[in-house]
């Protein structure tokens, strides 16, 4: 099918159907890859051990990490 045909077919569709087929195209455009954030993931770890090497980066005892509590 043609892209012109597909849009003038998905034109034709009740409003509710239009916005799910815009919400499933628009997702798949926004979802990136396992392997993409997986990368992602792998520098943010290098810049922060990078950082706390460097000290930059301040480090907190378990303990204290565990006993945080968030504001009310």
């Amino acid at each position: 099918m043609k892209e012109a045909d597909l849009i003038s077919e998905a034109l034709k569709l009740p409003s509710g159907k239009r916005e799910r087929v815009v919400e499933a195209l628009v997702s798949s455009l926004k979802r990136p890859s396992q392997r993409h954030l997986d990368a992602l993931w792998a520098q943010e770890a290098e810049s922060r051990v990078d950082g706390f090497l460097a000290g930059k980066i301040k480090s907190l005892s378990g303990e204290k990490v565990l006993s945080y509590r968030k504001p009310a």
